[in-house]
């Protein structure tokens, strides 16, 4: 038994293993290096040049890779601006009550964190109302927690005064 297992492994090392990169039966040319890829993966929309992109669609894109995919009921506002809803809110329901709460919203102090996904930052308020910082609106990537919610807090004021919905999420059924 040990004998039939040894010539086994014998003949498979010596056919190649377990290597699936097999060597072409034409040799390489000097000035050209042999490059075996194996897979690629598939690129993010994120990286798509910035003139062809719609400025709502990278928000969008950028929003849903900030809020967590357990959340999926929300609205999106221009300046991004989000409110997250229950499961199983209907559309009307979260456009309204959104619009709503944008319009109650009275100055209150923002928590900031980083998302962990995409290049910007969150500011949330007390209230529910978070908005989506975009590296390119802060300062620097150094910028601080007080920079970013005073950011947050112009973005929701612009959509307070404005409220355009660019997005409203809810779960693929």
């Amino acid at each position: 038994m040990k004998i039939t297992l040894l010539l086994i492994l014998s003949c498979f090392l010596l056919m190649g293993g377990c290597d699936s990169t097999q060597k072409s039966a034409q040799p390489a040319t000097q000035t050209e290096p042999v490059v075996v890829i194996e897979a690629s993966p598939e690129p993010l929309k994120e990286v798509l040049p910035e003139e062809n992109t719609d400025a709502h669609k990278k928000l969008i894109f950028n929003t849903k890779l900030s809020v967590s995919p357990e959340r999926p009921n929300w609205v999106l506002f221009s300046s991004g601006t989000y409110v997250i809803f229950p499961k199983g809110t209907s559309k009307d329901d979260m456009r309204k009550s959104a619009i709503g709460l944008l319009q109650r919203y009275n100055n209150e102090p923002f928590k900031v964190r980083k998302s962990p996904i995409v290049k910007g930052w969150v500011a949330s308020s007390p209230k529910g109302i978070y908005n989506y910082v975009a590296l390119a609106q802060a300062s620097s990537r150094l910028a601080t927690n007080k920079e970013l919610a005073s950011i947050g807090k112009q973005n929701v004021m612009k959509d307070k005064e404005n409220p355009i919905i660019v997005h409203i999420n809810t779960p693929k059924q």
